[in-house]
């Protein structure tokens, strides 16, 4: 690792590891680098069971629905921001789409990255920018990032 790419922290809390922390720093590697990420930053993806998952989105953005990522920022070098992971949702929807659970999770990963990275996904274009980044950043071309 050089001081310039991320520092990533990999936890499984109360959900199956899906993701080996290699893959994930490679990931979030990749998306710092096109996307100008603050140099030596330290960043956590946790993968988290559904009821933590749906708990924490409910107390931390006030919305009690089930969601597949999380993106806390802190802006702290020493911990830039959270990805948190519903590690159930990626194996259901990896299930409903036919790809592998790793994929699918690994896509919320870049997507959380994304988010800390300053991508927006609330407009339709502002959507449509951040499926072109997930693309870019997993290196697909065709790749079917979202239903």
């Amino acid at each position: 690792m050089t001081t310039s790419e991320p520092r990533v922290v990999l936890a499984a809390r109360g959900a199956p590891e899906i993701l080996r922390r290699e893959e994930v720093g490679a990931v979030v590697t990749r998306a710092w680098t096109l996307y100008h990420g603050p140099p030596g930053a330290t960043l956590e993806v946790a993968l988290l069971g559904e009821v933590e998952h749906t708990r924490l989105h409910r107390e931390l953005l006030g919305d009690p629905a089930p969601t597949d990522v999380m993106a806390i920022p802190y802006r702290d070098p020493d911990l830039w921001g959270e990805i948190l992971v519903n590690a159930d949702c990626a194996a259901r929807a990896a299930a409903a789409r036919g790809v592998r659970v790793r994929d699918e999770a690994l896509l919320y990963v870049v997507h959380g990255a994304l988010h800390l990275l300053g991508f927006d996904d609330r407009s339709a274009n502002a959507a449509a920018a951040m499926r072109a980044a997930e693309a870019r950043v997993l290196g697909r071309e065709e790749f079917p990032l979202r239903a």
